[in-house]
């Protein structure tokens, strides 16, 4: 794939997430939404606001740019396989948002959180056979859905 279309494609899937996301988000364009996340019980280890801001920024860069090397690789089984997880944690990226602001259910967001520690560790491990760099890149959101993961099975539970 000629770079540029591999740039602009994997930067439109990114961006796409994240904007879809953002449709539902507790942002003060929504304030219906931004005063119903602020009544939820939450523990004591939930990062401020901004943290998520500046941690899906540095995700949102990596992402892009696993997609970026895996669409420049040589087309393989493989390089399907680390694509098609890397797809799959953009639709979550943008599903977890819906269902939870957007349907308001902590249950399924956890479920979601949960997927996407799967489906970020698969993509790391397709990826490692295809291109290292962005085996590395897709790591630490394996990282930032597990906490996410804990941190919304503690927000469900609080709330339940």
């Amino acid at each position: 794939m000629d770079k540029m279309l591999a740039l602009v494609t994997a930067s439109t899937g990114v961006i796409a997430a994240q904007v879809i996301g953002g449709l539902r988000g507790p942002t003060p364009g929504h304030p219906i939404t931004a005063a119903w996340y602020a009544r939820l019980r939450k523990p004591s280890f939930t990062p401020p606001g901004p943290v998520f801001g500046i941690a899906w920024t540095v995700l949102d860069g990596l992402l892009g740019y696993a997609g970026y090397r895996l669409l420049l690789a040589k087309p393989s089984n493989a390089r399907s396989t680390a694509l098609g997880f890397w797809g799959l944690n953009l639709l979550g990226v943008s599903g977890f948002s819906w269902v939870l602001f957007g349907r308001k259910r902590l249950d399924e967001a956890t479920a979601v959180s949960l997927a996407m520690v799967g489906t970020s560790a698969a993509a790391a491990s397709a990826a490692s056979g295809v291109d290292k760099p962005a085996a590395w890149a897709i790591t630490p959101l394996i990282g930032w859905v597990i906490f996410a993961s804990v941190l919304q099975e503690e927000v469900w539970r609080r709330n339940d």
